[in-house]
């Protein structure tokens, strides 16, 4: 019995964490909050505040667009953006967003999510069908997208999911355009776990954002996660910025 826990102990240790943080991050999605909107709830519960105390439909699918057109007002106000237009005609990734519907809802003219579980989401029946966003299924430590190509991108989150904060963070910079724009929110100061294996600092993030003018930070005390506190960084990439 001893030698099959010890077996059992090295096989634990020897999953690869990436393999490990993604099972893990599906089953959040597929067990808690897919039920709670299938039930006729939104997962945050606020989606009708946001969308003017509008009445939830009946419908799931319907229910489903409404949380992705919520998720557009939350970033806007989250951001302290006044413009609603501000997304419109522009090209728009985002990185790390789930199903939550973002890039669905999102009025750019392009509209990418880029998540390595994208896949994984449609097979569990979890994205959102005919929609116009485009998703890729890969990490953002590598978009497959040209330098200085993208006018907005999205990081609302994921850093602490990721499995290299840092050169997502460099990835942002170089697939932006000069004078495009990052919204960075995340938890600093929060406990790893399996699911969010890192741990944030305000100094690490703006570290990796060098040669970019943060133009607009902010704090909540509440977290997305369990401890630490959420901030927001909105920066723009230089006119003269190399990729």
């Amino acid at each position: 019995m001893r030698n099959i826990r010890q077996r059992l102990g090295v096989r634990h240790r020897l999953r690869d964490p990436t393999k490990v943080k993604n099972d893990a991050q599906l089953r959040w999605w597929v067990e808690q909050w897919h039920p709670v909107i299938e039930a006729g709830g939104f997962n945050p519960g606020d989606v009708l505040e946001l969308l003017d105390g509008e009445p939830a439909e009946a419908d799931y699918l319907a229910r489903r667009w409404q949380h992705a057109r919520a998720e557009v007002v939350r970033v806007l106000r989250e951001a302290a953006i006044e413009d609603p237009g501000f997304f419109e005609g522009k090209v728009v990734v985002d990185i790390g967003p789930g199903p939550l519907g973002f890039p669905d809802a999102c009025p750019a003219r392009v509209s990418i999510g880029v998540d390595p579980l994208a896949e994984a989401y449609r097979r569990s029946g979890l994205m959102i069908p005919d929609s116009p966003a485009i998703y890729l299924s890969t990490g953002g430590e590598a978009i497959p997208l040209l330098s200085s190509s993208v006018d907005v991108v999205l990081a609302r989150n994921s850093l602490d999911f990721v499995d290299d904060p840092d050169r997502v963070l460099r990835e942002a910079k170089r697939v932006l355009a000069p004078g495009g724009t990052l919204i960075a929110l995340f938890d600093v100061d929060s406990t790893p776990s399996p699911r969010e294996p890192h741990r944030l600092t305000n100094e690490r993030v703006r570290g990796s954002l060098s040669g970019m003018n943060v133009v607009r930070e902010h704090s909540w005390t509440q977290p997305f996660g369990h401890d630490g506190h959420r901030v927001v960084l909105v920066a723009r990439k230089g006119a003269g910025s190399g990729p």
